[in-house]
């Protein structure tokens, strides 16, 4: 993303790396995802009774959520005030008694307006050793910290029902194809500058070469070279192929 930091990239793919080795199996970042907005990480698959969050003893479809942030202002932004959230909840509740359509996220932090308008099961924040402490989570979140040895997991997320797993498969597919689109378009281009710049090389070679190959060869570099000059007095016809034979010098033209 423009203006993104080496550190955040970073966060992003060691989200995703954590989240394959998890055994989500549908795994992509930068997911725009409506209403909550674009997830850095997002992970989906099914697991078995012995894998998956809630120990039940059957198979079950999981979507995690991770978002990463590499400072504390950049946490915070996400938070919803005490005041905003009574405010919003309150506009939900109005919209229901009248019937019109709801806006469970209006004015809302991105912690909480995923927890309002659930899209995943669990919700991650990934940030640095000893940035974000258990203290500072919002509710239901769980807590990632990241070294250069790699992720440990601070907080347990805790389970969030939903029914959207197909709907977040769907964005994932989209992200991914569009990266491919887009993968593709910068290959093509990259292709376009490397040819265009052995296009100039080789002009330049060629007009480097121009004034060496019309210049006459100077004396003796053509029997050095085993070049025969014609004789004097012998020639071709400028226009024609006709052969002139033995041009006599007195004979005017």
């Amino acid at each position: 993303m423009p203006g993104e930091t080496e550190l955040h990239r970073t966060l992003k793919t060691e989200a995703c790396r954590w989240l394959y080795r998890q055994g989500y199996r549908c795994v992509a970042a930068e997911v725009s995802v409506r209403p909550v907005g674009i997830i850095d990480a997002v992970g989906t698959g099914v697991f078995g009774p012995s894998t998956n969050h809630q120990g039940v003893r059957r198979s079950l479809h999981q979507t995690c959520f991770v978002e990463c942030k590499v400072s504390r202002s950049d946490f915070q932004r996400d938070l919803t005030r005490p005041s905003q959230r009574q405010l919003c909840l309150l506009e939900r509740q109005t919209n229901r008694r009248s019937g019109r359509r709801l806006r469970q996220t209006l004015g809302l932090g991105k912690f909480d307006a995923c927890l309002l308008q659930p899209m995943a099961n669990l919700h991650y924040v990934l940030a640095p050793s000893g940035l974000i402490q258990k203290k500072d989570l919002p509710p239901r979140w769980g807590l990632l910290s990241w070294c250069p040895s790699g992720i440990r997991v601070v907080v347990r997320a805790v389970w969030q029902e939903s029914e959207n797993g197909g709907y977040v498969e769907s964005a994932i597919a989209r992200t991914l194809t569009n990266d491919i689109f887009r993968a593709g378009e910068r290959a093509l281009s990259s292709l376009n500058r490397e040819l265009m710049k052995q296009q100039q090389d080789l002009a330049e070679k060629i007009r480097a070469l121009s004034p060496v190959l019309s210049d006459p060869l100077p004396r003796g570099v053509g029997d050095a070279a085993g070049i025969t000059p014609l004789p004097s007095g012998i020639g071709w016809e400028d226009d024609t192929d006709e052969w002139l034979g033995p041009i006599d010098p007195t004979e005017p033209e």
